[in-house]
């Protein structure tokens, strides 16, 4: 099964800061672009207004028709295709002036019309190109007293404002992709700076791990103190009550040792009484160390598995003569483990234990070496444990079997032992008929 994916409250942030500033400039960049195209269009219509205006000044009635002679001085509308067109018509699309500027090109005519004395300003297309188009509906008097109603068109190419737009549309992506940079600059500081003190809380939390230190230390902000202050409470809770422990199994350990000693004396003569009197030693001295030290075990050794497993092994077969047990044993000298010999004494010899007594005649013991871990598989040729029962095999109190007299803390002793190494271990079928006990351990 993969393990979940870490996740790192600085990978959030910089996402979330990142998305946010993107949307924000973006939003800032639509907003101003939208108001300076506004702007121009404005201008633009109000510059027609103004040439409207001078094509009004300039303008004469004469015999029944349009006179600009000359006083017409904006030089665009004299340019030919210059990109400025005029025309004057009749309210019923009859046109009486065009400006030379436009003589070649068909200007058509606005779908929609001012009323007299409006003005309308939108846009249409010349010569199949963009333009802006001023209409202004003026009622013209004559000197016979006669109201010619005349309406002006001027019509001016977009493309120099297209280009305007797109000239300052790259200056402002350019800006905004700047200010972007700087932004996520500043913010990538700020949260390297707001983020110390939780980075902090990790390395004094591996230093607790490690055993460098007791405690965490309390000049933590004040968002973090609620936490720092709770951790020290359980640590000090823990530390107490491991030292309750501590001395119970310091005082139970002392007292075996008298009758102990006594028994060992007395069981000289026969061998496998005193080797199993001697073991029992071992492992009570072993405990004592335990109880009354309290520093660090050394992992850097690491002990071979086959000496462990062999005289496991000759000791079970005398223990169950009467099932002359077979022991498989498919190791070699480079099946080295990390662990403490008397713990891998504990582990190894509970769950060989148990095969014995769960077996007919054969239990196989294999090792595989992985890039990370070592694996040890104890296999028995036993009834077998169904899928259901094997979950529980590693709870304190909970027995596996029906072979004998126990307490169900075997397994729970060897789950324990396992897991202060960073292993772990798994029950499977196997292939001799009866459990398969893999356990793996770092190397």
């Amino acid at each position: 099964m993969r393990a979940p994916r870490s996740k790192s409250i600085t990978r959030r942030l910089t996402i979330a800061s990142l998305s946010l500033m993107a949307l924000l400039l973006a939003a800032t960049g639509i907003a101003i672009d939208k108001a300076h195209t506004s702007s121009l269009i404005s201008a633009e219509q109000d510059q027609l207004r103004l040439q409207f205006f001078g094509l009004l000044g300039a303008m004469e009635w004469q015999d029944g028709g349009v006179d600009m002679g000359d006083r017409l001085k904006e030089p665009r509308f004299w340019q030919f295709r210059s990109g400025l067109y005029a025309q004057i018509r009749l309210r019923n699309a009859t046109p009486l002036w065009q400006s030379v500027s436009s003589e070649t090109i068909p200007l058509p005519i606005p779908k929609n019309t001012p009323r007299g004395g409006q003005e309308l300003f939108s846009e249409i297309k010349v010569d199949k190109e963009p333009f802006f188009v001023f209409q202004y509906h003026a009622i013209w008097e004559t000197d016979d007293d006669r109201e010619i109603p005349l309406i002006f068109s001027l019509y001016s190419s977009q493309t120099p404002l297209l280009n305007e737009l797109n000239k300052f549309q790259h200056q402002l992506s350019l800006w905004l992709g700047l200010v972007l940079t700087i932004s996520l600059f500043v913010t990538a500081l700020i949260l390297f700076w707001g983020l110390r003190p939780l980075r902090d809380l990790a390395s004094d939390l591996e230093q607790l791990e490690r055993g460098d230190t007791g405690k965490l230390r309390p000049d933590y902000p004040r968002e973090l103190q609620g936490i720092t202050r709770n951790l020290n409470q359980l640590l000090e809770k823990e530390k107490k009550q491991r030292e309750r422990y501590r001395n119970t199994l310091a005082d139970l350990a002392h007292s075996l040792k008298t009758p102990l000693a006594i028994l060992k004396g007395s069981s000289t003569d026969d061998m496998a009484v005193a080797e199993q009197i001697t073991r029992m030693d071992n492992i009570i001295n072993y405990q004592l160390k335990r109880a009354v030290s309290s520093g660090k075990q050394n992992l850097n050794q690491r002990i071979p598995l086959q000496g462990i497993i062999e005289r496991l092994c000759n000791t079970l077969s005398k223990v169950y003569r009467d099932k002359a047990l077979v022991f498989d044993i498919s190791l070699n000298a480079q099946d080295l483990i990390a662990i403490d010999e008397q713990d891998a004494m504990e582990l190894f010899g509970n769950l060989l234990d148990n095969a014995s007594k769960a077996c007919k005649s054969k239990i196989r013991i294999r090792a595989e070496n992985k890039e990370k871990h070592s694996l040890i598989y104890i296999e028995d040729d036993g009834p077998g444990i169904s899928a259901e029962s094997r979950e529980q095999l590693l709870q304190r109190g909970m027995r596996g079997d029906q072979y004998g007299q126990g307490q169900g803390l075997g397994l729970a002793i060897v789950g324990d032992i396992i897991h202060s190494y960073d292993g772990d271990i798994h029950f499977k079928d196997s292939p001799l008929g009866g459990v398969c006990a893999e356990i793996s351990l770092p190397r």
